[in-house]
């Protein structure tokens, strides 16, 4: 990874927002910064000089993954004072944190720990760093869809009425490290018959019935980064009912993501998935966006959605996952991962999505 070239991008921004320090408080956001995978770690950045404060625990993991561009300071009395002493050492007066990732109590003794120096709210200055992925970063994504398409490869073939939700979720977190990943990067969601109706239902201990359709819903993580995928199927032979549903799902799907390209706005992309399923007579059963982005964390920025803001760029790694929840009957969902290139986007996902729906 190029932490180097991160350090420099972020310093622009540091510098075009007129702060003389940023505090980094945010694991996820430290790992992108500096490569720290550890628990307990902030990073305090001037124009001229990088800090990254631990404890005791990671000093000698500090020393193996931390960028050499940062000095590794070790807090003997909590994060939070050694970089307030490191700020004061150096005179700043402005200093940036990140509001969405710290408490109004930590921000009381933030401001204690920097007087003189002000405090100054910052919102999304890494995560806007980290929306669009570098080579490296799409990589190792790659390698997480990979395992996720050889997953459900491997539950189509071993899947059998009388198993239970939360047994075929068991047994894709136990797949999914057997194939490589360090763990799930959420909680597998397995949903059948009227529970598919739950865009984002908890595996239970139902068991898949004949004629069920079910809703897989999984992702790997490899280094630190996630991967996202969804597919429907059915125990059996489909209705006339479900076929049609899901085949409205399918187009929904399939079109919205032939259109993603650079500089199309976010609520337009899903605008296209919405515009099918509304005239299918389904505009109420579609009730969240198309997508959203994803990396270090399985939600990130850009979101494809109504209310989405900003376009796409180069770089940028997107799901488009549409669905139909019906309340009492059940639902469909089908996601791909999505890379934005300089030219349009290449679809990341390979696992098995017939226009008919998978009948075992």
């Amino acid at each position: 990874m190029n932490y180097s070239a991160r350090l420099d991008n972020l310093r622009r921004k540091l510098s075009s927002a007129k702060y003389d320090a940023l505090v980094i408080s945010e694991l996820n956001n430290v790992r992108y910064l500096c490569g720290f995978t550890g628990t307990s770690g902030m990073l305090a950045i001037t124009a001229n000089e990088a800090y990254f404060i631990t404890d005791f625990r990671y000093q000698s993991q500090a020393a193996e993954q931390v960028d050499p561009r940062y000095q590794t300071a070790i807090a003997e009395k909590g994060l939070w004072k050694e970089t307030a002493r490191l700020l004061k050492k150096l005179k700043v007066k402005r200093v940036g944190f990140e509001a969405e990732h710290t408490s109004v109590a930590a921000l009381e003794d933030i401001t204690k720990l920097l007087k003189p120096a002000e405090p100054i709210s910052t919102q999304r200055i890494v995560e806007d760093l980290r929306v669009r992925k570098d080579a490296d970063e799409i990589a190792i994504i790659q390698c997480a869809v990979d395992i996720i398409d050889d997953c459900f490869h491997y539950l189509c073939d071993m899947l059998r009425p009388g198993m239970t939700e939360i047994a075929i979720a068991n047994e894709i977190e136990r797949s999914i490290r057997e194939r490589g990943a360090s763990g799930a990067s959420f909680t597998p969601i397995v949903v059948s018959g009227e529970r598919g109706a739950l865009p984002h239902g908890r595996a239970s201990n139902k068991p898949i019935a004949p004629g069920d359709m079910v809703t897989i819903d999984m992702g790997a993580l490899v280094d630190g980064y996630c991967s996202d995928c969804t597919r429907t199927i059915c125990m059996g032979k489909p209705t006339r009912e479900q076929q049609k549903i899901y085949e409205l799902v399918w187009r929904a799907q399939t079109e919205s993501s032939a259109a993603l390209r650079p500089g199309l706005g976010c609520k337009e992309a899903d605008a296209v998935a919405r515009g099918i399923i509304d005239s299918g007579g389904y505009a109420e059963q579609f009730g969240h966006g198309l997508g959203h982005g994803v990396g270090l964390d399985i939600h990130e920025q850009p979101r494809l959605s109504k209310l989405g803001k900003g376009k796409l760029a180069p770089g940028m790694i997107v799901t488009s996952e549409p669905g139909i929840y019906i309340e009492g009957w059940g639902g469909v969902r089908i996601e791909d991962m999505i890379v934005i290139t300089a030219d349009g986007a290449q679809t990341l996902t390979h696992a098995s999505k017939p226009r008919k729906i998978i009948a075992l």
